[in-house]
């Protein structure tokens, strides 16, 4: 297992804690594996302002996933990029929000909303990102090209609004529950694992020196892709049931947990010993 060059792990519910931010022995340990000649990445539903403290933190140079592989950059420069049209997703827009699901709409620089909304305040204080709401009587809204769109709500009735619409695109569209009660939706053949594929040739890696590492059903393909795939112990259980190495920590410690075992740690130093 220790043919392992790359480390793509998920962000929330993933990598970080359950309060949304960095432990020192998640720091650590990607310090470590990078020391040892690793490449270590990210693969997201975030957007690229709402990843850049965590980007900046991990010092990572190498690019990483966005906005469930429908993007791809780093910290300079954005690699590809898919976007969305809303005139077509409109009504089903408008639908979802007169049934009480929130709509966030993400652009490359900032998120708009159709209205403010618990769930806004409680993103805004996760992300440390204010939300624009815009006006859907206004002429112009639905014009901006859009990474992604984000529903928050009940899932069920998120899912049938999408059923009752879907009859009516003439766009094919990918959708992703990222969260219990997130519901995504992003450009065609976009995904954490598509993008993977791409990252891994960028970078020239097998998929067998790839070490996968998520929590949600959006992070289903990624695992699969990666010679190992390994699910946090607060995961799904169906993503469980399709990791090839099942934590028994969770969150960040469950990503420390499997570079250990999979002996992908380097040694700490005596004077990194004697500083502790």
């Amino acid at each position: 297992m220790n043919n392992i060059r790359l480390i793509v792990s998920d962000l929330d519910g993933t990598l970080l804690s359950e309060d949304h931010s960095l432990t020192e022995p998640v720091k650590e340990a990607v310090r470590r594996f990078r020391a040892n000649g690793g490449m270590f990445t990210i693969a997201t539903g975030r957007f690229g302002l709402a990843a850049q403290k965590i980007v900046e933190e991990l010092d990572i140079d190498i690019p990483f996933i966005l906005c469930n592989g429908s993007v791809i950059a780093d910290r300079s420069r954005v690699w590809s990029a898919s976007t969305l049209e809303l005139r077509e997703l409109t009504p089903f827009l408008l639908a979802a929000e007169r049934s009480g699901v929130t709509v966030m709409l993400f652009e490359e620089a900032g998120v708009s909303v159709l209205s403010r909304t618990a769930a806004v305040e409680q993103f805004e204080i996760k992300e440390g990102i204010r939300c624009v709401v815009v006006d859907p009587s206004e002429e112009g809204w639905q014009g901006k090209p859009l990474q992604k769109i984000l529903l928050i709500g009940d899932m069920r009735r998120i899912r049938e609004l999408w059923e009752l619409h879907l009859p009516s695109f003439n766009r094919s569209y990918a959708t992703i529950q990222s969260e219990d009660d997130y519901f995504e939706v992003i450009p065609p053949n976009q995904s954490k694992g598509s993008a993977l594929k791409k990252l891994a040739e960028l970078l020239q890696v097998t998929p067998a020196e790839v070490l996968g590492i998520g929590n949600q059903l959006n992070d289903m393909d990624m695992i699969e892709y990666a010679g190992v795939g390994a699910a946090v112990a607060n995961s799904h259980p169906e993503l469980k049931a399709k990791a090839s190495f099942v934590c028994s920590r969770c969150y960040g410690d469950g990503v420390v947990e499997a570079m250990e075992a999979l002996g992908l740690l380097s040694p700490v130093s005596e004077t990194e010993e004697d500083i502790r």
